[in-house]
């Protein structure tokens, strides 16, 4: 007999955080909430696939150069970040924002909606969202972050999958190529951002299942993903509220009070390695238009004589 599989929109498990979750780590720029939908079924077994190195590649989203990308910069144009996600990604948008703030070279936007993921299609179409958000805003490169309202069965098709069963990877696999082709297409590379350690035990390994999942799709696809574990440990490699300082050292409250989110800092502290492995390939984009512009200057000056 079929088992009965209780499915998909279940209700919100509310979580306080530091003043609201330190606001998700907006609270330096006004405005957002933290409430993030959580199930709280039993962790499955964890999938044993590998997660990737945040450090740099000869290549980026099996690109060298993404030739959107260097068009943008040839010309002198900025260039366009944009942060997909839930309201993890508000965290991520909001550390990017203020690391970028000030430099005319970059415009970082903020697409992540809270309370969405590749298992709620029936409140929110990712996909179809992301398309009408490049129909008005076109970016050179995407950051992806889901899966804190993922931890659930989903319901397509006319009949559910359990969370991490062979359906549910199937359909959120195919769901999350969609979206990364759809930006490829539109000219932008990707970077999908891992989640970190949670403190719940049970919800945290939900989590880890899901980094392994979506380090094993990613590398798959050729995208960089950034594992934001090793950042979020404290020396014995388990869940802590207070991190030290990657510039200073000091002991700094990076966690919100729901054991979730990350506050302000411990944002800056998941995407300080984020920032600058964008710029460099950024800095080599631009180095490789100008080579470009050089070659067709070289080419026209020969033609001329």
């Amino acid at each position: 007999m079929d088992k009965l599989i209780l499915l998909l929109d279940r209700t919100a498990v509310l979580f306080i955080g530091v003043a609201v979750g330190a606001v998700i780590g907006l609270a330096f720029l006004g405005g957002g909430e933290t409430d993030e939908a959580v199930a709280s079924a039993p962790a499955p077994i964890v999938l044993p696939a590998e997660t990737e190195s945040s450090e740099a590649t000869p290549t980026e989203c099996a690109v060298q150069f993404n030739r959107s990308l260097t068009n943008s910069l040839a010309e002198g144009e900025p260039v366009q970040i944009g942060v997909f996600g839930d309201s993890f990604g508000d965290g991520l948008w909001a550390a990017l924002y203020r690391s970028f703030r000030g430099d005319e070279d970059f415009v970082v936007h903020q697409f992540s909606q809270q309370s969405t993921g590749f298992t709620r299609y029936r409140s929110m179409n990712i996909l179809e969202d992301i398309e009408d958000k490049l129909d008005i805003q076109p970016i050179d490169i995407a950051v992806l972050s889901f899966g804190a309202n993922d931890t659930q069965g989903i319901y397509s098709g006319g009949s559910g999958a359990e969370f991490m069963s062979a359906e549910w990877q199937e359909i959120v696999g195919g769901r999350v190529d969609a979206v990364v082709q759809l930006l490829r297409d539109r000219g932008a590379i990707v970077y999908w951002v891992g989640l970190p350690r949670m403190r719940r035990a049970n919800f945290d390994a939900q989590i880890q299942q899901q980094n392994a999942f979506y380090a094993a799709r990613m590398r798959e696809l050729g995208v960089p993903f950034i594992d934001t574990v090793p950042l979020s440990v404290d020396e014995n490699g388990q869940y802590a509220a207070y991190l030290p300082d990657p510039e200073t050292g000091e002991r700094t409250m990076a966690r919100a009070n729901d054991g979730i989110h990350m506050t302000g800092q411990g944002y800056g502290f998941l995407t300080r390695g984020l920032e600058q492995r964008i710029r460099g390939y950024v800095d080599n984009a631009r180095a490789e238009a100008m080579r470009e512009r050089e070659r067709r200057g070289e080419g026209s000056e020969q033609a001329a004589g």
